[in-house]
């Protein structure tokens, strides 16, 4: 077990009660080696390891201040095993100011997984599963909506058919969301999908979750505390920080989700924001063209909420406008069910 004595990862090693941190590199670029910063959080009881890393895309930003405040009072806090953070996870995104894939080989790192021998977001991949994801027992993979994407936070988790680690996915999911779960059967609508680091980290036996708020490259303070809070719930749960989980309820679990997009083009006019429980048929938007005429009112075709707007203010035939989750009520869950907050 992770505390009873030194904890490394990649060459970062901490003794019981310390706190160690430094860059791995992963390859070079012309201009210099290509790496990520990463933190080891050893408390001097033995416990589990658990692994966070944010700005995997990295400019979803709320994600990767929550994970700076984290390394500001866990290694205080941290009663038993060990927690392994990842702040920045693409540094070649967050120094570019590039939404979605890498400057350097134009690939997403979410979509590359289990990754490989090949271009420098390959490496990448390859690198945090083998080395550092895959070297806990828990993760969470801190996210948001990238640019120009406004979301709807919620927690994920991919099932694998193992019973036991699903349990444990799906306790970590509902410990952090405020309110969404999306629990996702392999090729359904729902994510985390195959290719993310999140699946492909399950498929190891790793107790991992895809955990969404903020986005379109902002920095609000109540995304980042939906994030803190989260990840507050998993360290409780799990006996590593001090406290009881609270859960907000009631929760919903999504059970399909699908994008309305523009069939004409021009000047987007939203009538709705994220979040928003929408009937079948409503007006979501208009389109407007250049000479200020109406030229499409956009209608979703099923009832749901809002859980990305995207926020681009004019678009092109078949662009994306909204993107509805549709959702039940979910159900018991005694794990979690004992920690929900009295309305």
């Amino acid at each position: 077990m992770a505390g009873e004595r030194a904890f490394e990862i990649c060459g970062i090693s901490a003794r019981p009660g310390e706190t160690a941190r430094g860059f791995v590199t992963i390859g070079e670029t012309a201009s210099g080696p290509v790496q990520f910063p990463l933190i080891v959080v050893n408390a001097s009881k033995p416990g589990p390891a658990l692994c966070i890393t944010a700005g995997v895309h990295a400019t979803e930003y709320a994600p990767i201040e929550a994970a700076f405040r984290l390394l500001q009072t866990l290694p205080a806090r941290l009663l038993c095993g060990s927690v392994v953070i990842v702040p920045v996870a693409n540094t070649a995104m967050f120094a570019a100011r590039s939404g979605f894939v890498s400057p350097i080989d134009g690939l997403n790192l979410n979509k590359v997984a289990p990754g490989g021998s090949g271009s420098m977001t390959e490496l990448l991949a390859m690198r945090l599963l083998d080395d550092v994801i895959g070297r806990a027992k828990y993760y969470i993979d801190l996210h948001a909506g990238d640019l120009g994407e406004m979301l709807m936070p919620f927690g994920g988790y991919p099932l694998t058919g193992n019973a036991k680690l699903d349990g444990e996915g799906e306790t970590l999911a509902r410990l952090f969301t405020p309110g969404l779960i999306s629990l996702a059967k392999e090729g359904s609508t729902l994510p985390p999908f195959a290719g993310s680091l999140v699946f492909e980290a399950t498929r190891r036996g790793v107790g991992a979750i895809l955990a969404e708020s903020g986005g379109n490259g902002t920095l609000e303070e109540r995304d980042v505390q939906v994030h803190l809070r989260g990840v507050e719930n998993i360290l409780r749960y799990l006996g590593m920080v001090e406290g009881t989980p609270t859960v907000r309820g009631p929760q919903i679990q999504a059970t399909d989700r699908a994008i309305t997009r523009a069939t004409r083009a021009g000047m987007l006019r939203l009538r709705v924001g994220v979040g928003v429980q929408v009937a079948a048929g409503q007006q979501v938007a208009e389109i407007c063209n250049v000479f200020g005429d109406v030229v499409e009112a956009v209608h979703v075709p099923r009832a749901g909420i809002t859980g990305l707007v995207w926020a681009h203010k004019t678009v092109s035939s078949g662009d994306p406008v909204v993107r509805c989750w549709y959702t039940e009520p979910a159900a018991p869950f005694p794990a979690t069910d004992r920690f929900l907050e009295k309305p």
